[in-house]
């Protein structure tokens, strides 16, 4: 029959009274439904086929035409190539209506797509449906199957509360892990709110690498930011790794110095510079904040790492009184506490130089945030963290290639050459800059000479005429300065660089050379291999990327086609033959239907034999302090709809009603 048969509300006859009983608010809707009598009656009849039994053929209304087609259901399917893209721009965080426009502009026009923006939307909310009560269980079982095809080197962990709902979870692959081992020494962590739909924080443990930028050895969510979790999260990243780090960053929350005294007593705590720092404009006032001339000397107090503790107090007291700040209470809090977050005072803290680079909390933030969702389930949002470190890894990858390219010298000392060979380029710009000021910057007022060795007195310019002591033993060309900057940094100074060219020593010592910092940093590690999917990965994933290299084998035949008319035909008449042939081929084997066309992506449902619920809905910093608008609380005065199917107000009517799929 014609699909605008019947009439336009069927079952809608309730009485008035009823239905303000049942909800203040009715639907705005329409229906396609105008009683019109087209339709066909066949009857089977055995070898003979069908006999028509019955038909109508006038319609009561007007036919589709012309770009109207394009609406009706027959001509509407979200095809499994469009799936993929869908899924694609979502761990992009690219919506369902992006992803209809990208579609659309592939294809040349909105009719060439053969759905519509609804039919988009309608498939990645079947996702989130479909995953439903199954979000932990789900997880847990993907990370089960990654463990097992990685031969264990996949590490996980996770616990629930008395109910079973899931309270925390982490998780390191076999790259993080050999990451953590060449960078590992110094490890901060920092929490990250509104990730996930069920307001779990996002905890990942970041370190530098040796192109001095952030690389993540772990990620873990938790339900609450307490002191039991944070216990449970440090001992479990102490288990995977294997040891505890030399130094750990975090904020000033009193749940994680709890938690870092008692699981890792051996490890020095320090503050954020970045976090205190960032708190100034509340704390002093948005005045004082943006005086430039005060924060110029607070900063140059406050950064300097060339200074000794007794050289900071002088300059933080003589700032603080300048500006008459000696009773704010927050301001002689920092003080108190300035040996968690002050670099004078980290001088037996190895490579504490990446303590002063304050960004690194930022960035990692903000680098995450930009693949995650506030409403993603627990099996989206690890997509999306996978689309993360994938992005991150194939920038390492970026860096290493370009610190095999050889750099323009800015010196003609051979030093200088053996630093381009033996650092990544990153570091190299760093150690290049210690060179030239070694040659340009610093002067040896006075030199003392040994049987094997000699001290040199080195006046920095930089430093505004500071003298530093610099020793080179001959024997083993050991250096060693008074400013301890290869300490902090775990590269060379200018005063170390002038001395050893005073002695005629024209390349680094190599017991100078820390391996972190070389172009050879991962080369014995057999984790760090090519980014391609192993060949023992799951179905899904051989599937996606035999996808991936047949699209672009077709596109690399496009580019070898060009403009030419004549094979763009022969390209075409291949494509129809292939098509055919495939189409036959699905013909016989039957194709799936689309009821439950978004099951594909969630994986076969877990059988949950642990008995694994879903996280329940956190309450972390921040939640419920927001004021609400007036049309916000104008708006839920008013009520939520209910389901006409469940009567329940759980975000869903009755055309998405879970209990249609029981």
């Amino acid at each position: 029959m014609c699909n605008c048969g019947g009439t336009p509300d069927p079952g809608k006859s309730k009485l008035k009274d009823d239905m303000a009983a049942e909800s203040s608010q009715v639907r705005k809707t329409t229906s396609r439904r105008c009683e019109c009598e087209a339709h066909i009656v066949l009857k089977a009849a055995g070898l003979r086929g069908f006999v028509i039994m019955s038909f109508v053929e006038d319609h009561n209304h007007p036919l589709a035409v012309g770009a109207e087609n394009m609406f009706l259901r027959c001509n509407r399917k979200v095809s499994k190539s469009q799936q993929n893209f869908i899924m694609d721009c979502s761990r992009a965080k690219i919506g369902a209506t992006r992803a209809y426009n990208l579609a659309k502009e592939m294809v040349g026009s909105y009719e060439n797509v053969g759905a519509t923006v609804s039919d988009f939307k309608n498939f990645a909310r079947d996702v989130k449906l479909g995953i439903g009560e199954n979000d932990a269980s789900l997880i847990i079982d993907k990370f089960k199957l990654r463990r097992k095809l990685s031969k264990d080197k996949f590490y996980y962990d996770y616990k629930t509360d008395r109910e079973g709902h899931l309270t925390g979870l982490f998780w390191t692959d076999a790259i993080s892990q050999a990451n953590y081992e060449i960078f590992g020494d110094i490890v901060s962590f920092d929490p990250t709110f509104r990730t996930n739909k069920y307001n779990m924080v996002f905890v990942p443990f970041t370190g530098v690498d040796n192109h001095w930028k952030n690389v993540t050895f772990g990620a873990s969510l938790i339900a609450k930011e307490d002191y039991k979790n944070f216990k449970w999260l440090i001992n479990t990243f102490k288990r995977a790794m294997g040891h505890a780090p030399t130094c750990a960053i975090t904020d000033q929350c009193p749940a994680i110095k709890k938690a870092l005294q008692i699981s890792w007593p051996h490890t020095k705590h320090r503050l954020c510079m970045w976090h205190i720092m960032n708190k100034l404009p509340s704390k002093l006032g948005p005045r004082r904040a943006t005086d430039k001339v005060f924060m110029s000397k607070l900063k140059s107090v406050v950064y300097s790492d060339q200074s000794s503790p007794l050289e900071f107090e002088e300059g933080w007291s003589s700032v603080i009184s300048e500006y008459k700040w000696q009773d704010n209470k927050w301001m002689s809090d920092m003080f108190r506490r300035r040996k968690s977050w002050i670099p004078a005072y980290f001088s037996d803290i190895d490579m504490a130089g990446l303590l002063r680079t304050t960004s690194r909390y930022e960035s990692s933030n903000s680098f995450f945030q930009h693949f995650h969702e506030r409403g993603d389930t627990l099996v989206e949002f690890y997509s999306s963290f996978e689309s993360a470190m994938d992005k991150q890894r194939i920038r390492t990858v970026e860096d290493d290639k370009n610190s095999r390219k050889t750099p323009r010298m800015e010196t003609p000392l051979r030093i200088e050459k053996d630093a381009a060979r033996v650092y990544t380029l990153a570091l190299y710009y760093r150690v290049r800059e210690e060179i030239k000021n070694a040659c340009f910057h610093t002067s040896m007022p006075e030199i003392t000479q040994t049987d094997d060795s000699r001290v040199f007195m080195c006046k920095d310019e930089i430093l505004n005429g500071k003298i530093f002591q610099v020793s080179v033993k001959r024997s083993t060309n050991d250096v060693e300065c008074s400013c301890k900057f290869f300490n902090r940094y775990g590269y060379l100074c200018c005063h170390a660089f002038a001395a050893l060219q005073q002695c005629g020593i024209h390349t680094i010592p190599r017991q100078f050379i820390k391996a972190r910092w070389t172009k050879d940093a991962l080369k014995n590690h057999t984790s760090i291999g090519s980014l391609e999917t192993p060949s023992n990965c799951d179905k899904p994933e051989r599937t996606k990327i035999k996808l991936t290299r047949a699209w672009f084998e077709f596109e690399s035949c496009l580019d070898l086609v060009g403009d030419d008319e004549d094979k763009l035909d022969m390209v075409r008449l291949l494509l129809r033959d292939m098509e055919s042939k495939l189409q036959n081929d699905s013909e016989q084997d039957g194709e799936p239907g689309q009821a439950h066309r978004a099951d594909a992506f969630i994986g076969p449902l877990p059988l949950n034999e642990e008995g694994l619920r879903n996280p329940n809905i956190s309450k972390n910093k921040g939640s419920g302090s927001r004021i609400k608008s007036t049309r916000e609380i104008f708006i839920q005065s008013k009520g939520q709809r209910t389901c006409s199917i469940c009567n329940k107000t759980e975000g869903h009517n009755a055309r998405t009603c879970p209990t249609l799929k029981k």
